[in-house]
Order: C-alpha cells, then structure tokens, then sequence
C-alpha cells in the first residue's frame, strides 16, 4: 500500500494543482466515517489527527456537516492524496487539470458487498479498456458504462462529471496512460494521466 501511495502521488506531482468534479469543497474531508479520526480542513490546508480532527468536526454548521457527509468517498480519497503530495486541490474549473477520482467495483458505500460480485473485474477491465484503448476516448462509451456501473457497486460520478465539463467547452480528450494498475486484497487501484484541448 506504501508502495502505491507513493506512485499516486508521484503522478499527483506532475502538476502543482488540481480541480476536482464538485462544485464546492466542504470544509473538512477526512476518513472519520470509516472511524479514523483523521483529515485536512480545506480552508487552511492543515492536517487534523486525532482530538483535532474531533474538535473541528464539532465546530461545523449542521449545514456544513451535511455537506462534508455527501461528498463521495473517491472525492475524500482523491483530495487526501493531494494534500499529501503537497500539490492545490480546488472545485471543478479551478484548474484546467482535473482530478477524477473513481470507485471501480469496490466503491466504499453503505451497501457495498463484502467480496466482488459477479462480472466486477470484467467491468473493471471494460473501465480501462474505454479509457486506454484508443488515440481518443469514446465519451458514449464511457457514459454507457458509468450508467451501468451500480450494478457492480462501482461509483464513476467523477469521472462523468468531470468528462461532461470538458465536453461542454468543447473538448476532446485523448486515451489516459496507466501510470498505476495494481491489486491490493482483489481491490484494482488505478492511476492514470491522459490531456484534453
């Protein structure tokens, strides 16, 4: 797992900042809904352990708490990376490089199954294969997919939103490079670059 996090961030580096698929950030991303009392509060930049972390959720509106609960946990990750590696996150259209954090077949949800289900690691592969395979990525592919992609408790919300706000301005987008494909305990961890104009 050191290992890959290391890769990710590395990947993270080649820009120095980062827009991801939200409208807004939420004032504290963090993994306490997973019963780690740790996170970055967004508006300072400062990592939160502990009774930090603890006390800086209890300071939040129930209006911001409500926000920090909903966004997706892909989003949480992506974020948490990115401060890590030292490199400016924001919302979509802060910066023309877009962080499109995914949940392939082992999305952290409430109904998550506790081991694959059927036909998940085709899906996965099919994921790939639409982003990678050719010069440019077939966008109606790959909405086909994220439209199918419940049904394997994948979660590819980011990566639509982010492909529907590229496609709005008229981009093209080309086909992503795997700079990471592993397996940690029958989980694909991917991570990829691509452009678009």
């Amino acid at each position: 797992m050191a290992e890959l996090r290391a890769l990710i961030r590395e990947t993270l580096r080649t820009q120095t900042c980062w827009s991801l698929p939200v409208g807004s950030l939420p004032p504290l991303v963090g993994l306490g809904g997973w019963g780690i009392d740790r996170g970055v509060d967004t508006r300072t930049g400062r990592t939160l352990t502990g009774h930090d972390w603890v006390e800086a959720v209890e300071s939040l509106t129930p209006a911001e708490r409500t926000g920090a609960e909903a966004v997706d946990p892909s989003v949480i990750v992506g974020q948490l990376h990115a401060h890590a590696a030292g490199v400016e996150v924001g919302p979509l259209g802060s910066s023309p490089n877009l962080l499109l954090p995914i949940d392939l077949s082992a999305a952290a949800t409430e109904d998550a199954p506790l081991a694959p289900v059927d036909g998940a690691a085709d899906f996965d592969a099919e994921v790939v294969d639409a982003l990678t395979a050719s010069a440019g990525v077939d966008v109606d592919r790959v909405f086909d997919i994220c439209a199918r992609s419940a049904d394997v408790h994948a979660n590819l919300a980011g990566l639509e939103v982010g492909l529907r706000h590229i496609l709005e301005r008229g981009g093209t987008i080309s086909a992503a490079t795997l700079s990471v494909d592993e397996r940690v305990h029958e989980v694909r961890s991917l991570c990829a670059t691509g452009a678009w104009a």
